[in-house]
This record gives structure tokens, C-alpha cells and sequence, in this order.
């Protein structure tokens, strides 16, 4: 690929361009990417169990299966290899397709046991330890105490999850029974507490299994979808831009929100302005390299290309009686950045 290309779009311009992006306008989908091979995968082994439950996955805030349904929201960072690598920058790991599998198990865990209404079976309360409402005595802000050395609880993360509540301990139970491979019979050999966890989720999928759920797919509440999401992905995960302007050679938002407006509560008519760019890009194009005559003379086609494509995402207009100021300021910036090109082979100021 050329330099002048390259730099446009390289990784760190798009990260940037991407944490000043809506959640809900980042246009993710589950089809084709990391997150849904782990859901043909998890469900391929699932359905190797007998099981006929098909859960409803979407985008969301975070990975969980909404209480009382079968809905399963999926972390929205994981659809998108530059929002997993920013989601990793955060937290400092990144899950890779083995781990989202065995969470995927785990949520459908969940998904089982409301679908079929299993915390209402005497039998399955007294081999968790249900004591009072299932739905209401989970501890605050996520925070349990947990034996380290139990013998009465699986332990598949390492993490202890399974001492939680417990829907996370039938949750965390049921993925580790649905392991093809049936190595939790070695590495839980002699934990009886927690073999016969693991026997009683073998017999609930035996039972239930090939049943129709008591909830289907996408009835009952949907929490947070991605289209609900409001906040700028930065601001979802509180990091600075700054980390990736400074390496950013092709950012352009900033400039363009200099010259063009966004439409939300203008009172005036108003243009699209890759409207605008449409019907001057041959102007643009010919006049830029007309006078600065740069080195490249793909670079200005390459300029104007991305102010398309970030127009286009981020949807700014130019009020109509403003369309001379407009073209001149955007005719400025393209001349700028084809003679920083031109003269220093860099798109920002030195």
C-alpha cells in the first residue's frame, strides 16, 4: 500500500476515529467476526449435548444472560478486532477464542436454567443451596467471599465464580459438564461436592434437554443493545484519545467538525456535506494538485476518500446558507494536508 494511503488509515488513526465514534453508530454485527464463529462453535457443542435451546445473542454493555429470559447480551468491543485491541489496552488481557467459548457456555448455563424454569425445582434448590428468592440474594456490587481449597464447587476460570450465588455455581456447573473432551472427571477426581454438581447438571440436560424452554428467544427484556448506548466508545471505556492521536497521522474528525456542523437541533435547513464533497471532488481534486503539483498526485484522491468516509460516519451537515464558507474551508484543508504530504511525507503539523 502506498505511504501517503497507509498513513491515512492506519490502525491508530482508526482507534482514535473509533473511541470518538457512539457505541450505538459503530455498525457492528455479529455475522463474520471472532464473536459469531464463537457462537456457531458453542452451539455446535451444545447441540452435541441433546440440547435444543436456542438463546438470542446481541451487542451489548457487557456479557450476561438477562435474569428470567434467554437473552444473552455479548461484550460489543469483541466484534471488532481495533475494539478488542482498545478493550485490552484497558484491562490489560484479551480473550481469545477458547475463553469466549467457556463463557458462552456459561451464559447459556444461565440461559437453561431460566428457560426452563429449573430454580423452581425442590430438587435443583437443595443441590445448590438455594435459600429464599433465586432472583433476589445476589451479593452487592458483585463481591463474594469463596473457599479457596472447596471441594463442593468447580472452579473452570480459576476465578472461584461458582461460590458466588447460586445461579453462577449451576452456571459455571453446566459449562464444565459440557466439555466433549470429559476431563472434569480427572481434575475434579475426589471432590465429591462438586462431581455431584456436575452429575445433576448431566442429568437436567438428559431431562430437559431436548424440551422446548418455558421462554423463548427474544421474549422478556433485552438489556442495554448496543443502539441504546449513547456514550462515545472512549467515554463507555473512560480511556483518553491521547494515547493513539499521537501516532494518528490520518485523523480528520477534528477538522471536519471545524468546518461542517452535526445535525442533532439544527433549526435551519440543511445539506449533507458528502453532498457537498460529491459534487466538488473533481474541483477539489484537480485544483489542490494544480497548485501544490505534490510528489504523489494519488495523495489528493487519497485526502478526499477519507473526508468521504469519516463525513459518512459521522453524518455532518453545512447549513445551506453557508455553502461558500463551507467549500473554502474545506478546500483549505485539503490543500493544507497535500502540502504537509508534499513537503514533510506526514499529515500533521511538525
Amino acid at each position: 500500500m502506498r505511504l501517503a494511503r497507509r498513513l491515512l488509515f492506519d490502525d491508530d488513526t482508526r482507534k482514535s476515529e473509533l473511541l470518538s465514534t457512539p457505541v450505538k453508530d459503530l455498525g457492528l454485527r455479529l455475522s463474520g467476526t471472532l464473536l459469531g464463529r464463537c457462537i456457531d462453535r458453542t452451539l455446535e457443542e451444545v447441540r452435541s449435548f441433546g440440547i435444543a435451546l436456542e438463546p438470542y445473542f446481541y451487542l451489548s454493555d457487557a456479557y450476561g444472560c438477562v435474569q428470567r429470559t434467554v437473552n444473552i447480551g455479548l461484550g460489543f468491543w469483541d466484534a471488532d478486532p481495533l475494539l478488542r485491541d482498545i478493550y485490552a489496552d484497558k484491562v490489560g488481557r484479551r480473550r481469545d477464542e477458547l475463553d469466549i467459548v467457556l463463557l458462552l457456555k456459561h451464559e447459556i448455563g444461565h440461559a437453561f436454567c431460566y428457560g426452563h424454569k429449573l430454580h423452581q425445582l425442590p430438587e435443583f434448590r437443595r443441590a445448590f443451596g438455594i435459600r429464599g428468592n433465586f432472583f433476589a440474594t445476589y451479593p452487592r456490587d458483585n463481591r463474594y467471599r469463596y473457599d479457596p481449597y472447596s471441594i463442593d464447587h468447580v472452579n473452570p476460570d480459576g476465578d472461584h465464580y461458582a461460590q458466588k450465588h447460586p445461579d453462577d455455581d449451576f452456571a459455571e456447573t453446566f459449562s464444565t459438564y459440557l466439555d466433549r473432551t470429559g476431563a472434569w472427571k480427572e481434575r475434579y477426581r475426589g471432590r465429591l461436592g462438586a462431581l455431584r454438581k456436575i452429575a445433576f447438571a448431566g442429568r437436567l440436560v438428559r431431562l430437559f434437554g431436548g424440551q422446548a424452554p418455558h421462554v423463548g428467544p427474544g421474549m422478556g427484556e433485552i438489556d442495554k443493545p448496543l443502539e441504546a448506548i449513547g456514550a462515545s466508545v472512549a467515554q463507555f471505556f473512560r480511556l483518553s484519545r491521547t494515547r493513539y492521536l499521537k501516532r494518528a497521522q490520518g485523523f480528520l474528525d477534528d477538522d471536519l467538525l471545524a468546518v461542517f456542523r452535526r445535525r442533532e437541533r439544527l433549526q435551519r435547513p440543511s445539506t449533507p456535506a458528502v453532498a457537498l464533497l460529491r459534487r466538488q471532488r473533481k474541483f477539489l481534486e484537480a485544483s489542490v494538485r494544480g497548485r501544490v503539483r505534490p510528489k504523489d498526485p494519488k495523495v489528493v484522491g487519497d485526502i478526499l476518500d477519507k473526508i468521504r468516509a469519516r463525513l459518512n460516519a459521522l453524518g455532518l451537515v453545512y447549513l445551506d446558507d453557508e455553502h461558500d464558507r463551507a467549500l473554502a474551508e474545506l478546500y483549505g484543508l485539503v490543500l493544507h494536508k497535500t502540502l504537509l504530504f508534499h513537503r514533510f511525507g506526514t499529515f500533521r503539523e511538525l
